[in-house]
This record gives C-alpha cells, structure tokens and sequence, in this order.
C-alpha cells in the first residue's frame, strides 16, 4: 500500500466490528483517507476511531443498522455533512445490507463525478450472493465513473492483504475495474 494514494478523499467502511474492516479502515487512513465507520456497535465503532485518530488519521464513528434505510441514508448525509463528498466505500455484510448501502451511496459518488465502490461478504457462505450484486450492479454505473467491485477472501486469508487489495480497488490504478471480483487467497 502506497502512503498518500487516497488524500483528499473520503471512504465509508460498513460492517466494523471484525478484524477485516478493521484492517481496511486502518489501510484507507494510512493511505490518506478520511473514514467514516459504520456498524451498530457503538463501541467498537469509537474504540476503532480512536485508534485511527491516534495515528494521525480521521476517522469520525456513525453508529448504523444496515438493515435500516432511515439509518443507511443518515449515514450518507452524516459523511457528507463532515467530509463535503463522499468518493469510496467499502461494504462488508450480506447481499441486502450492500445493495441497501449502495442505494445511498452511488447518488452521492454520480453527483460527484465518480467514486469507487467495494463489496466483501463477512462470510464464505455469503459470497455468491455479494459477487452476483456487484457485476450485475456495475455495468449500469461504469459510465458515470462509479467503479463497483468485489473482493472475495478465503476463510483464513490475511486481513492485511485483504485490506491492501481494497485500498488498490479505491485508488485511481484501479480506475478501470468494474464488476470484477478480486480473490484473496488463505496464507
């Protein structure tokens, strides 16, 4: 992961509360990011927020049910509110929390002239399902410059090269990825 990659933008990481959107909201700081961390865990959300803010990042914590439509819009508004755009995000969790998630998310990024969306399945078993969302999802975005991807991790992959894989699909060397499912494999 280049340091720096991502300045100036802003990335939403849903689902926080396992040891893989850690390490990402982690990875989006340290390369250069501001992140909003979304899940329902308060806690765990300012815990994670301290810990990015203590290294020099910023971080700002939206407690959100991603089941929840009121709560997924006022998180987008909530980024908006603190950051001005919102240019990334990463959604971690089941088929119906991402496309939820996305249909708050993609207005802001096509308004804004594009941005970069990543979808990964906190569990094996839910990854068909995420994968099927993202390439049937992408296409119709690809000419509005709002990129849509996958990263599909094998159950003991490394959450380091997980998060160093969605730093690279938010970055602009990935500006010509779409729909496309990145695979992590176990150590």
């Amino acid at each position: 992961m280049i340091s720096g990659v991502l300045s100036e933008r802003t990335a939403i990481i849903t689902g926080v509360g396992g040891a893989l959107a850690a390490a990402a909201a982690h990875a989006l700081s340290r390369a250069g990011a501001s992140v909003v961390l979304a899940s329902r865990d308060a806690g765990a959300l300012d815990a994670l927020a301290a810990e990015i803010t203590a290294e020099g990042g910023h971080a700002v914590a939206v407690p959100t049910d991603l089941a929840s439509p009121v709560s997924v819009r006022r998180l987008v508004e909530q980024t908006l509110g603190a950051f001005g755009h919102l240019d990334a995000a990463l959604n971690n969790g089941s088929a119906h929390d991402i496309a939820l998630a996305m249909r708050y998310q993609i207005p802001s990024m096509w308004r804004a002239g594009g941005g970069r969306i990543v979808n990964v399945a906190p569990d094996v078993a839910l990854q068909p399902a995420v994968i099927a969302l993202t390439r049937t999802a992408a296409p119709d975005l690809a000419m509005s410059n709002v990129r849509i991807n996958a990263v599909s991790a094998a159950a003991h992959a490394h959450a380091g090269q997980v998060a160093d894989t969605i730093v690279w699909l938010c970055s602009d060397d990935a500006a010509l990825a779409t729909g496309e499912t990145l695979r992590v494999p176990a150590p």
